[in-house]
Order: structure tokens, then C-alpha cells, then sequence
């Protein structure tokens, strides 16, 4: 339902604000997109499936990164049916974030909306069950006057860094492209107590159990007690994801 209404504020503020690249443009539109994908032939290329229906493009590489073949992407780009992708544990955490974004940019003028690039970081489940650490980057092409045109670029990150958590930046063309803000929903409401702030602080020096009991003068049947409950409660399964996520 969460989902549903998102889909819907955007949708109301297009019609209301934003003026969109036509279907006339469809091959024009297509024809840059295969030229961005030979520059970027690791990113998955796509454009809004919620802003233009009628204008779809999904670069034929998503088998790489996903997981999907192209044919799969199409059927399944959709909020809902690509949001069913997403870790569990990320999908309210990620929808805060999707909140952020549409709030932001409805406060920047339509017309300004090309300057402004924001990327999303988030678990996705590939075919094969896994989950990745994509890197979901949301920009905006703004066609010669014709509007503006809605896309995300896609990249498996896995590799080069550990996951910490759902987060959203914000960047703005300027001399360069500059971070001018960042959002992370889990530091709003997963509030660290004294005491497991305090056990946090001396595993990340790379203590014991045993050794952070005795710091603390309490048992080691504390500390690990008091482990157990940070993995339920920021859902991690061991020490190194908690550690990233409490970065």
C-alpha cells in the first residue's frame, strides 16, 4: 500500500508540474540510450517506468547485472514487481528514501530537475538468490526544451565495498557534481543505547567478547546477549554486517 501511494504522489505531481518527454521521441530517446550504454557498459540503463509508459528502455546487459534477461526486466520493472527484488529488510528503509527524493526535488523547479543526480544504495535479489549491493543512480535528461526524461543507471558494487545500509545522496551539478546531502533512515530509529554503544565502540577496536566484558566489568553472557539483540534489531547475521551498518 506504501508502495501503491508513492506511485501515486509522483504521478500527481507530474501532471501537476512537470513537463515529460512525448512518445513521438521514442526512437530519438531510444537511440541515446544505446549510446550511453557503450560508455557505460557495466551500468544497466532505465528509464522511469512510472514517468514514461510509453517511452521503455531496459540496455540489454541487465542479464549481467541482475541476474534477468532483458525480456524478464521488461515484464518486471514495475514499482511493485521490482520493489518484490528488494532484501526484505531494506524495503522500508528504501521507501523512506524514495520519500526523501520525491520531497526534495518537488522543491526544485522542473526545469532545474537535469541538475540534480541522487543515488540510492540497496540490496537486490539476483535469479540465482543472492543478493547484491546495487548502486541505483536516478538522473535526468532534459530533451532541448522537449522535457525532461527519467532514467536510473544500475551497478553491482559488491565487490568494491561492504554494504551499511539503505541510503539515499543527493548531488548537484555545479563546476562539478557536488554531494550536497545524504539521508540514512536506520540512524532515525535504530537508536544505540548507553551500553550498546559502548559494547560497539570496543568491538570495533577488535575485542573479544571476553575482553569486552572485562572492559565493561559485566559477563560475557551480557555482551553476548546484547550482540544478539543489535542482529535482530538492525537484521544483520553477524558481527562484520553490524559493524557496517553501525559505521
Amino acid at each position: 500500500m506504501e508502495l501503491i501511494r508513492m506511485t501515486n504522489k509522483v504521478n500527481d505531481y507530474i501532471e501537476k508540474y512537470v513537463t515529460l518527454v512525448k512518445a513521438d521521441l521514442k526512437e530519438e530517446v531510444l537511440g541515446i540510450f544505446d549510446q550511453m550504454h557503450q560508455f557505460f557498459p557495466y551500468w544497466v540503463a532505465m528509464t522511469c517506468p512510472v514517468m514514461h509508459p510509453d517511452i521503455y528502455y531496459v540496455s540489454k546487459n541487465c542479464q549481467d547485472v541482475f541476474g534477468h534477461g532483458h525480456e524478464y526486466m521488461l515484464a518486471n520493472s514495475r514499482p511493485e514487481k521490482f520493489f518484490a527484488h528488494v532484501h526484505p529488510s531494506d524495503r522500508e528503509n528504501l521507501l523512506d528514501c524514495y520519500n526523501y527524493m520525491h520531497d526534495y526535488i518537488a522543491n526544485v523547479a522542473p526545469g532545474s530537475h537535469h541538475e540534480y543526480r541522487c543515488i540510492l544504495h540497496y540490496r537486490f535479489k539476483k535469479r540465482t538468490g543472492q543478493y547484491m549491493y546495487l548502486k541505483d543512480e536516478k538522473s535526468v535528461l532534459n530533451l532541448d526544451g522537449s522535457g525532461n526524461l527519467y532514467y536510473a543507471l544500475f551497478l553491482d558494487v559488491s565487490g568494491e565495498k561492504k554494504f551499511n545500509g539503505v541510503k539515499i545522496e543527493v548531488f548537484k551539478q555545479e563546476r562539478s557534481m557536488i554531494k550536497i546531502d545524504e539521508y540514512k533512515p536506520s540512524l532515525g530509529y535504530r537508536v544505540l543505547t548507553k551500553r550498546e554503544g559502548e559494547i560497539i565502540a570496543l568491538v570495533k577496536q577488535g575485542l573479544s567478547t571476553k575482553e569486552v566484558a572485562w572492559h565493561l566489568n559485566i559477563s560475557h553472557n551480557t555482551v553476548r546477549n546484547t550482540k544478539s539483540r543489535l542482529f535482530e534489531k538492525f537484521q544483520v547475521n553477524n558481527t562484520v554486517e553490524l559493524l557496517n551498518m553501525t559505521a
